[in-house]
C-alpha cells in the first residue's frame, strides 16, 4: 500500500511520465508516448495507485494505441479500467469507448427505413 509521502511521489513522478509523453504525442511519436504510458501505468498500478486516479495514464494511452490504429488495444484498456470510474473520469473513458466503437464497426446506425 501507499503512504501519503509515497503517493504523492508517485503522483509527481506519473505527471513527469505523461508530459513526457505529451511531448512525444507532440512529435508524432505515438509508439514512444505508449511505452511511457505502458510503463507509468504499470509503476502506478504496482505502487498500489488509487484506480480512480489512472484516468490521465489511461486517456492518454488510449489515444497512442488509437494513432496507430491499435483499436482493439485500446478497446480492452477502456473496458478493464471502466468499472473503477465514476463522474468526469468514467464520462471520459466512456466517450472514448463509444468512439471506438463507431470507429471499429461495433455498432452500426440503423437507417430510417428501419422505424
Amino acid at each position: 500500500m501507499y503512504s501519503p509521502g509515497n503517493l504523492s511521489t508517485l503522483r509527481r513522478k506519473t505527471a513527469a511520465s505523461l508530459k513526457q509523453a505529451q511531448q512525444s504525442v507532440v512529435k508524432g511519436d505515438h509508439a514512444t508516448a505508449e511505452t511511457i504510458c505502458k510503463t507509468a501505468l504499470d509503476e502506478w498500478r504496482r505502487s498500489s495507485g488509487p484506480k480512480a486516479e489512472e484516468t490521465p495514464i489511461v486517456t492518454l494511452l488510449g489515444k497512442c494505441y488509437e494513432a496507430q490504429r491499435k483499436y482493439e488495444d485500446a478497446y480492452e484498456l477502456y473496458m478493464a479500467v471502466l468499472p473503477n470510474l465514476k463522474g468526469a473520469a468514467y464520462d471520459e473513458i466512456y466517450t472514448s469507448l463509444l468512439y471506438l466503437n463507431e470507429r471499429m464497426g461495433t455498432f452500426t446506425k440503423k437507417s430510417d427505413e428501419n422505424f
